[in-house]
């Protein structure tokens, strides 16, 4: 499953989309507590298996670096990718150190997401 944390509605919706119209199974986390809800594969009666991917939208603000440290500590690590504003090179690298891999642009993450999505979805079938 991949999990998307995002403050843009657009963002939201064009990765649930995009995630629908490949078939993958994805599911939002706006905080921490949901979040850890879905790494826990907490039951909600919504879909809930092991999460392989999550992306962080970096543009949550104070929120967006914890939320990849908290999935890098986790038992069962998924690979996170985030993304943000081309100008905000600190934060970018920030993202990097924090453990997000890869770290894209903003226009790089839109451009590349099918691809993106589909290269998340093959590694997870080998874990």
């Amino acid at each position: 499953m991949i999990v998307y944390c995002c403050a843009d509605l657009i963002f939201a919706t064009k990765i649930k989309g995009t995630c629908d119209a490949l078939g993958l199974v994805s599911r939002p986390a706006r905080d921490a507590g949901m979040l850890q809800n879905r790494l826990d594969r907490v039951d909600d009666g919504k879909p809930n298996g092991r999460v392989s991917a999550v992306l962080v939208d970096l543009d949550l603000g104070e929120s967006a670096l914890p939320l990849i440290t908290q999935c890098r500590s986790h038992a069962d690590p998924p690979r996170v990718v985030a993304w943000g504003p081309h100008v905000l090179v600190d934060l970018l690298k920030a993202a990097k150190e924090a453990g997000a891999d890869p770290v894209l642009t903003r226009g790089s993450f839109t451009s590349s997401l099918p691809e993106l999505l589909t290269q998340l979805a093959d590694a997870s079938t080998r874990d």
